[in-house]
């Protein structure tokens, strides 16, 4: 099936297009697994409505792929090379600078750094890599299109569990963390369980406030 030509006019987070995958690949394991017509008619509608909340001005884009996933013949293979193409419509991670990495994680000596080239950062609201030899976890993020980080302490043990910033299940280690000095000038540790993988983690994270939220409860 020939898809029409758009224009480029939609702009989407990462997170964004992160669930608008998850919400049309749950519609095609419906088509393979559902056989009611009418079951698959309201997961239809309830697939364009989650689509329209995620971004509620029509645009021409987004008909696109609404019209895409409603055709009951559509198969994963397809819909991965959609997706591919859909990508160019995100805007991804801005690339840092190794010294503005640096400046961010000023306190810590002998910084392992991220090979950015080798990562996709249309797909990252956030990025997270772990240093294995200090059993290390950073985390690299924008606020308020300043860029930030937190780093912590990476429990060497892995298990099933759910994350608390994409609040997915999968597998997952306890991060921990200072926090900021108290009023009394003590500092305090705050730890949570999040994906061990933070690639995998992005890929399932749908909000921008989960992780936010995540933030505020580790600080």
């Amino acid at each position: 099936m020939k898809r029409k030509e758009f224009f480029m006019t939609l702009e989407l987070q990462p997170y964004q297009y992160m669930q608008l995958k998850a919400i049309i690949y749950n519609l095609i394991d419906n088509y393979k697994s559902v056989n009611d017509h009418r079951t698959v008619d309201a997961v239809q509608s309830l697939a364009v409505e989650q689509i329209h909340q995620i971004v509620p001005t029509p645009t021409p884009e987004i008909e696109d792929l609404i019209s895409f996933a409603l055709d009951h013949q559509v198969r994963r293979e397809a819909t991965d090379r959609y997706f591919e193409t859909f990508k160019a419509h995100v805007v991804g991670f801005a690339q840092p600078s190794k010294k503005q990495v640096e400046k961010v994680f000023r306190k810590v000596k002998k910084l392992k750094q991220p090979d950015f080239e080798g990562i996709d950062l249309r797909e990252h609201t956030y990025v997270g890599w772990n240093d294995l030899g200090t059993r290390r976890k950073y985390l690299l993020y924008y606020t308020d299109g300043k860029l930030a980080g937190l780093n912590g302490d990476l429990s060497a043990t892995v298990i099933k569990g759910f994350c608390a910033i994409c609040h997915q299940e999968g597998n997952v280690s306890l991060f921990t963390a200072i926090s900021k000095t108290g009023g009394d000038g003590r500092y305090t540790k705050k730890g949570n369980y999040i994906c061990t993988d933070s690639d995998q983690c992005n890929r399932q994270l749908y909000r921008r406030e989960d992780f936010d939220q995540f933030l505020r409860d580790i600080k």
